[in-house]
């Protein structure tokens, strides 16, 4: 593993893969940033920026570093997004890859640093962290030694932080193995496939978990070993990430880390690739100055894998801590708490208070007799969003009291995120947020009544709402 003149081949390849993540990454803001951050849309980024300058107008730029203080109208989002995907393109193509992967880690910071409610998942961080790594191992063709052990590091960290940490939270469903049971079920968008694996035997999903914590808790140690062992060791890491894949929507996640797999194969395994690449060493300066980097983000690495088991504070806590704002050096650990029950929230608007009709997002689920769609490693964000509300109360879901006054307002950038308006011609009077328990449909209600879902009525989310009371 330390020898990086073993793995020129996957320094090379990841910075390309990497491409193809970032044109879905920032691709798909192409649909939706103009109805989720622009002038119209439901978090304005200029409202954002401009609550942050009066309250924070000296440190602003250090803690949003975004492109967007320059301008922050819908032509310099778009701009933005437009750019960063054509940018992903060349970079897919191996045109001035550390060029290519500075300009989009500067792009992709400066969307999620404004992003607010709608950026807050730990792929965007993840992402941008390992575009920090490849950068450094892309700028000598072959990889300084320490920068090399940082990206390794990193994969290693990521998995081990997402198994230790679904223990540490003593979820009873973790520990008795049962997870996978409820998670096909209840994740945030679920694909057909999910439907099927919900049906299988209990002992099947005990198996399952097992095997995802095998995978993540002890496979990654075969990272520290021998050219077969690590390279069993990214076999087994893709395969989980395409069993997740299989059954669930998330973003461009798995793909991510299956590509960032990559680095587990040494040349001997990817020779087939047959790039032409020149291993000629790098200049002593460079070297240098790549080691001392990469010794200090080791360092905090370590200190950051440490954190996740002790929580006092070190000296270097203070480094992580002034970081933080650029995600160079993130927090890890997904589903640490198994969600046992899916409460979906209905939106439905009314003329006269009485007859209330239902507003229909793109992809979660809504219809008991649609088929759960496959969309990843597009991300609709606000349908990721909607999952989230049942977490909390409505008093304290800005973001959705402001889609909802769009809604009412007709605002036609929001409605854009809408698969069915029900109100076409004129917003209604009034609007409000119900709750329903949905669980996946028996095997003879789909066979003979073709429902994917079951839903029963829990109550209200919202109060009733008009326009004036949610301009309020």
């Amino acid at each position: 593993m330390w020898d990086p003149e073993n793995y020129t081949l996957a320094a090379h390849v990841l910075p390309r893969l990497l491409g193809f993540i970032y044109f879905f990454a920032i691709g798909a803001f192409i649909f939706q940033i103009k109805s989720l951050l622009g002038k119209e849309g439901i978090l304005p980024v200029s409202e954002y920026l401009s609550y942050f300058s009066k309250y924070s107008p000296k440190a602003r730029y250090y803690y949003i570093p975004s492109l967007f203080w320059l301008s922050s109208s819908d032509c310099a989002l778009l701009g933005v997004v437009f750019l960063g995907t054509s940018i992903s393109i060349f970079l897919m193509l191996g045109i001035y890859p550390a060029l290519c992967l500075i300009i989009l880690f500067i792009l992709y910071l400066s969307i999620v640093s404004v992003g607010q409610d709608f950026l807050s998942f730990g792929w965007e961080s993840f992402l941008l962290e390992i575009t920090f790594y490849t950068f450094l191992i892309s700028l000598t063709p072959i990889p300084n030694t320490l920068c090399w052990i940082n990206i390794n590091f990193l994969l290693f960290r990521f998995h081990v932080q997402a198994g230790t940490i679904k223990f540490q939270s003593r979820d009873p469903c973790w520990r008795d193995m049962t997870g996978a049971s409820f998670h096909y079920e209840s994740q945030p968008l679920p694909t057909a496939w999910a439907w099927y694996v919900h049906k299988l035997p209990l002992s099947l999903h005990k198996m399952s978990t097992f095997m995802m914590f095998v995978c993540e808790c002890i496979v990654p140690f075969g990272l520290f070993l021998t050219e077969e062992i690590r390279a069993f060791s990214g076999i087994l890491l893709i395969t989980l990430q395409i069993a997740f894949w299989l059954t669930g929507n998330f973003s461009y996640l798995n793909h991510m880390t299956a590509v960032f797999c990559i680095i587990c194969f040494s040349n001997h395994y990817l020779a087939w690739l047959n790039p032409d690449i020149q291993n000629h060493p790098s200049s002593l300066l460079s070297d240098m100055f790549l080691t001392v980097i990469g010794t200090l983000f080791f360092s905090l690495q370590i200190v950051r894998l440490w954190q996740h088991f002790h929580r006092y504070r070190n000296p270097l806590t203070v480094w992580l801590d002034r970081l933080s704002p650029f995600h160079l050096v993130n927090r890890y650990g997904l589903f640490a708490i198994m969600t046992k029950q899916r409460i979906e929230i209905i939106i439905e608007g009314s003329e006269d208070g009485d007859v209330w009709k239902e507003y229909l997002l793109s992809y979660k689920p809504s219809e008991i007799t649609r088929r759960p769609r496959r969309i990843s490693p597009y991300q609709p964000r606000i349908d990721w969003q909607m999952w989230f509300l049942p977490f909390d109360d409505f008093e304290s879901a800005t973001w959705f009291q402001k889609f909802l006054y769009h809604l009412l307002k007709g605002s036609p950038e929001v409605l854009k995120l809408i698969r069915h308006n029900p109100f076409p011609e004129k917003p209604p009077k009034y609007i409000r947020a119900v709750m329903y328990d949905y669980h996946f449909s028996t095997r003879k209600q789909k066979k003979e009544l073709g429902w994917w879902w079951q839903r029963q009525w829990i109550g209200p989310f919202s109060p009733v709402m008009t326009l004036q009371e949610l301009a309020n």
